[in-house]
């Protein structure tokens, strides 16, 4: 008897969990964005045109996760992209470097790197952490405006990608870069899996553990949360080194899938990483989010991109229209914002 209880206790739970996603707007624009793409064009619904789409989508998505995190806490992460460029930079760099030292030559002709790319990509992702923790601190500890921090570090992590590179592109050489960047299973490629991976994990941290709520809670109200206990200086560093881990990575997968690094990439990367998120129903002032709607909201970013493509609208008016969702979206969430407060 208990155990049918159990049984139809669980089947409730499910039922609710899909009826509160069918009632989700985002849920709903995807589908239309199908509907579009499968009307308006041919190539919409090949498997290459997806594989390409999710493939696009998730460097991107794995920038618009971290900056889901800082966003949280009630601050914001403009470096995001400039971070995602760098810690690439520095981890063939400093790979090349312990090469030459050990008397290998792991850059050749072409500027071409062909040293351990597992080493190197160790290097990224502690760049990566490190920029981030560097960014917590100075907002947490002194109390810098996180616009300013990171605004700053985007600016000096720019400059430092010209002077390591000098202006010329590192091409990236070996089967692991091109198992992260080309390779597919069922029919979702790597990139996309790693990006989902890091989904899973962040929803474990927010959903699941104390430390996850805690987040929350400093965004909804920091005093409050600094009086209930919690070291909030503590877990805004988190979140920022959060993010700097999810630029790093989401550099792994987009330099893997382009087979070169150099100092311009990425430009504009954080606004439309903010926009995703702000799109996903994450409020600028904290407090308010989850990373599964930032996933949905990248999946719907990624199909517009893709159908704007396959229409022929240049690059100069899709940065116009992605500026203007933005705008519409801050707006949106300012007002959202003071019908809370009133």
């Amino acid at each position: 008897m208990s155990a049918e209880t159990d049984l139809a206790a669980q089947a409730s739970t499910t039922s609710r969990s899909i009826l509160r996603l069918l009632k989700d707007p985002l849920i709903w624009l995807i589908v239309m964005a199908f509907i579009v793409g499968i009307i308006t064009s041919p190539y919409f619904l090949t498997p290459l045109n997806l594989a390409n789409t999710i493939r696009n989508s998730a460097a991107i998505g794995l920038l618009s996760l971290g900056m889901t995190m800082v966003l949280l806490t009630g601050r914001i992460d403009l470096s995001v992209a400039a971070t995602m460029v760098f810690s690439v930079i520095v981890g063939v760099a400093i790979t090349t470097q312990i090469g030459a030292v050990l008397d290998e030559r792991w850059i050749v002709r072409g500027n071409s790197f062909v040293g351990p790319p597992v080493l190197a990509i160790v290097i990224t992702l502690l760049t990566g952490i490190g920029v981030g923790i560097l960014n917590g601190i100075g907002v947490a500890y002194l109390k810098v405006a996180s616009f300013i921090m990171t605004l700053v570090m985007l600016t000096a992590l720019r400059g430092l990608s010209y002077i390591f590179t000098n202006g010329a592109p590192f091409y990236l050489k070996g089967a692991t870069f091109d198992w992260i960047g080309d390779t597919v299973y069922l029919g979702m490629p790597t990139g996309f899996l790693i990006f989902l991976a890091a989904l899973t994990v962040m929803l474990l941290l927010l959903k699941g553990t104390v430390a996850g709520s805690r987040f929350y809670a400093i965004g909804g109200n920091e005093i409050a949360a600094m009086y209930a206990g919690i070291k909030t200086a503590r877990y805004v560093v988190a979140a920022f080194a959060i993010s700097g881990g999810c630029a790093a990575l989401a550099g792994i997968v987009l330099t893997a899938r382009l087979k070169s690094v150099e100092a311009p990439l990425g430009g504009g990367y954080e606004l439309t990483a903010i926009a995703i998120a702000v799109i996903g129903g994450v409020s600028l002032a904290g407090g308010i989010g989850s990373p599964w709607r930032t996933f949905l909201a990248t999946v719907l970013f990624a199909l517009g991109l893709n159908l704007f493509g396959l229409w022929g609208v240049s690059t100069s008016y899709q940065n116009l229209i992605i500026g203007l969702v933005l705008i519409v979206a801050v707006g949106i969430s300012s007002i959202q914002q003071r019908m809370k407060q009133e």
